[in-house]
C-alpha cells in the first residue's frame, strides 16, 4: 500500500476548509480617508442595546426564562414594537430553536401573541427553525446555515441555546470559545444580521462576581460579544435584575424584570441591587431592623409603611409588603383598625 505524505505547504487548515477564516485581509485606511468617508453606522436594531451585524449574549441561571425573553424579543423586532421599554426597528427575524420540542415552542408563541396583541407582523417576518436533535459543532453547522440562509434578509438571528452548538469544545477553554465566537461573527458578517445567543450561568453564588463574569466558562464568553445582558435572580420570587454591558453604546443602568406570565416585564418598583443570595442572605435588612426602623414612633397605615420603608431602608413596596406579612404572621407586628404597630421589639426576628 502506498502511503502518501504531504508537506506543510500542502496541508489545509480545517478552519479554512470550513470557511471560518477569510480569504484575504481588508486594506487599511488612512485617517484622512476615514474622516472624508466614515464607515456607515448600522441600524440600531434595539435602541441602546444592539446594532444590526453585532453579537449579543443573553445569560442567566437555569430556568431564568431566557427563552421566553428571547421569543418576546423576536416578536418585538418582527413587529417593530418596544422590548422592555426599548424601541425596536422592524426587521425579519429567524429564531433557531435547538432545545424545545416543536410543540412546546408553538404553545409558547401562541401564549406570547395572545399576551401582546400589539405585536402584529407579516408572517414572513418571523421564522422559527426547529433544529432540536440536529445540534452539531457550530463550525460544521454554520456553512449549512449560510447555504440555507442565502438570499434571505434577516435582521436578527437568535440561537437558543449556545451549549447545543459547542460540539467537542470545552466551554472553559478560551481558545475553544474564541473559535466558537468567530463562528458567530462569521454568521453575522455573511448574513448582515445581529446574532443573539443564550448562555447559562456558572454554578454557585453568582452575586459574588461582577455581572459579566457570572456566565459559565471561559472569559471569552464575556470578552467577545458586543452586548451582554445577564439575568440575575432577584430577592423577589420570579424576578431578575438585568445588567447590561455594551461596547458601542452608552452603558445602561441595571433594572428588574419579573414574570407576568407569559411575559417578563420591567418592574420599576424593585431595587436592582436586591439580589437573591444563598443560605438566607438575600434580605436587604433583618426583620428586627425592619421593625425597629419602620415602626419607630407609633402605628402606621400600609401606605405610610411602604413610604417609610422606601425612605429609610430603600425597600420597594413589594419588599416592604413581604417583610410586613412575615412579621405579622409571627406576631411581631399587630394590626387593627387599618393600622399596624410593633407588638414587642424584643421578640423581633434576627
Amino acid at each position: 500500500m502506498e502511503i502518501k505524505t504531504f508537506s506543510l505547504l500542502d496541508q489545509v487548515d480545517p478552519a479554512v476548509d470550513l470557511g471560518a477564516v477569510p480569504d484575504g485581509l481588508a486594506d487599511w485606511h488612512y485617517i484622512e480617508d476615514i474622516a472624508a468617508n466614515p464607515h456607515p453606522k448600522p441600524t440600531e436594531l434595539i435602541a441602546g442595546i444592539l446594532h444590526q451585524g453585532c453579537k449579543m449574549i443573553l445569560g442567566g441561571t437555569s430556568k431564568s426564562n431566557k427563552s421566553w425573553c428571547l421569543l418576546d424579543m423576536a416578536m418585538s423586532v418582527a413587529s417593530g414594537q418596544d422590548w422592555w421599554g426599548r424601541r425596536c426597528v422592524k426587521s425579519p427575524v429567524l429564531y433557531i430553536n435547538l432545545e424545545l420540542q416543536p410543540w412546546a415552542i408553538d404553545e409558547r408563541l401562541a401564549l406570547l401573541r395572545q399576551a401582546r396583541p400589539e405585536c402584529r407582523f407579516d408572517p414572513k417576518l418571523f421564522a422559527i427553525w426547529n433544529l432540536r436533535g440536529k445540534n452539531a459543532d457550530m463550525s460544521l453547522l454554520r456553512p449549512r446555515l449560510e447555504k440555507k440562509l442565502a438570499g434571505s434578509r434577516f435582521g436578527l438571528i437568535i440561537i437558543d441555546p449556545a451549549y447545543k452548538v459547542l460540539g467537542s469544545r470545552d466551554e472553559n477553554a478560551n481558545g475553544d470559545i474564541a473559535g466558537l465566537m468567530n463562528e458567530f461573527e462569521a454568521l453575522a458578517q455573511s448574513t448582515g444580521a445581529a446574532v443573539v445567543i443564550a448562555h447559562h450561568f456558572a454554578k454557585g453564588d453568582s452575586t459574588a462576581k461582577s455581572a459579566m463574569d457570572r456566565m459559565s466558562g471561559a472569559g471569552a464568553w464575556a470578552r467577545d460579544p458586543d452586548t451582554i445582558m445577564v439575568l440575575t435572580p432577584h430577592e423577589e420570587p420570579d424576578a431578575f435584575t438585568v445588567s447590561s454591558i455594551v461596547r458601542n453604546l452608552p452603558q445602561l443602568p441595571d433594572f428588574v424584570v419579573s414574570m407576568d406570565f407569559p411575559l417578563m416585564v420591567p418592574a420599576k418598583d424593585l431595587n436592582p441591587e436586591a439580589l437573591r443570595r444563598p443560605q438566607g442572605k438575600n434580605k436587604i435588612c433583618t426583620d428586627r431592623e425592619f421593625v425597629e426602623t419602620v415602626f419607630a414612633g407609633g402605628s402606621f397605615a400600609t401606605k405610610t409603611i411602604r413610604e417609610r420603608a422606601k425612605e429609610l431602608l430603600d425597600l420597594s413596596p413589594r419588599s416592604a409588603d413581604r417583610y410586613l406579612a412575615r412579621n405579622l404572621a409571627c406576631g411581631v407586628i399587630r394590626y387593627s383598625g387599618g393600622l399596624y404597630w410593633a407588638e414587642n421589639k424584643e421578640d423581633t426576628n434576627k
